[in-house]
């Protein structure tokens, strides 16, 4: 099984004080075991792909470590279908992944979700931005550029409309959003139907795939599985059984997210309670005391910095440097 939280929780137990991760060299070490599973432990690990573990502090270097392990899984099931891959090192207006399929390249981004996120779906910005995607291609010779691909866990996708379905259906920006389950399943068909794996370059001939762009997710869906079922020559029952096992997988994953957090709150609730039992009287009246006075006041606290950080600069508003440059 490939665990990636455990592979992340035992790369942190192995620093010492003050160390940090060596990305590059973990990143690489996990690239060459991965390459040693076999196709259907990457099928597993793609199924439940995409999750970043919820007690990670956000924006840690965990959390930092645990996406781009999952650019990695991406990177092999591509060269698992034959194709040429790789995870792209500068991170600041580049694509996460490319991958090169007879030629052709396509330009990745790779996204990572908490099960635990405020919304059921990410903001349309935090998932396809079409000017990055145009910006990326452009680095590619024009005679070699395919189009696009956004790889995402698959719980996190609108339940109704979206611009996002709008935006990966516009034929003159072909970008093609593909939950992980979804790479699983075509690597499963290569190996069960042997479809020529090139033909998935047919998923971005979206002159002919949308007549129209859509942003209701049935019908966008129902054009991407047709498709899909064109390319691998399965049918659509087959298809919709492999979604179906694989939602199986996905909730019993989410049924372990959330075990791990109630053992979490179960643990701290046993540690307050012994801490509580060898505290005195006069302690806890102490320690009650703070809690309340933090917690009654907390959402004025919070009032007060804002102000202090957005409305007043030392002696003065922020309004009195403007003044003075307005008269300059």
């Amino acid at each position: 099984m490939i665990d990636l939280k455990k592979i992340v929780d035992d790369e942190f137990l192995k620093l010492k004080s003050g160390e940090t991760f060596n990305t590059e060299a973990i990143v690489k070490e996990f690239e060459a075991n991965l390459s040693q599973n076999s196709d259907a432990e990457l099928i597993e690990a793609l199924i439940i792909c995409g999750y970043i573990p919820d007690l990670y502090e956000p924006d840690s270097s965990k959390e930092t470590l645990f996406t781009k392990l999952c650019e990695v899984i991406e990177v092999i099931w591509a060269r698992r279908m034959g194709y040429q891959a790789k995870a792209i090192t500068q991170k600041s207006g580049y694509e996460d992944v490319e991958i090169i399929i007879n030629n052709k390249v396509i330009v990745s981004d790779t996204k990572s979700f908490r099960l635990s996120r405020s919304q059921a779906a990410p903001n349309v910005k935090d998932f396809v931005k079409p000017g990055d995607y145009n910006n990326w291609l452009k680095r590619k010779p024009i005679e070699a550029r395919l189009g696009g691909l956004v790889v995402y866990p698959q719980l996190h996708e609108w339940a109704k409309l979206s611009n996002a379905h709008k935006y990966c259906s516009d034929a003159s920006n072909p970008i093609v959003m593909l939950p992980f389950h979804y790479l699983a399943y075509l690597l499963e068909a290569k190996n069960n139907l042997n479809y020529d794996p090139n033909k998935l370059v047919e998923l971005w001939d979206f002159q002919s795939i949308f007549k129209k762009e859509f942003t209701n997710r049935i019908e966008y869906w129902k054009i991407i599985n047709q498709q899909i079922i064109s390319i691998t020559g399965d049918n659509l029952a087959n298809l919709k059984g492999f979604l179906q096992t694989a939602e199986e997988k996905m909730h019993e994953f989410v049924l372990s997210q959330q075990q791990i957090i109630t053992e979490q709150i179960n643990s701290k609730r046993e540690l307050i309670t012994k801490e509580l039992s060898e505290m005195s009287d006069c302690s806890i009246r102490e320690e009650f005391l703070k809690y309340k006075n933090s917690k009654e006041t907390e959402n004025l606290s919070v009032l007060l910095e804002r102000i202090s950080k957005f409305r007043i600069k030392e002696q003065h508003t922020n309004y009195r440097e403007f003044i003075n440059k307005e008269f300059e």
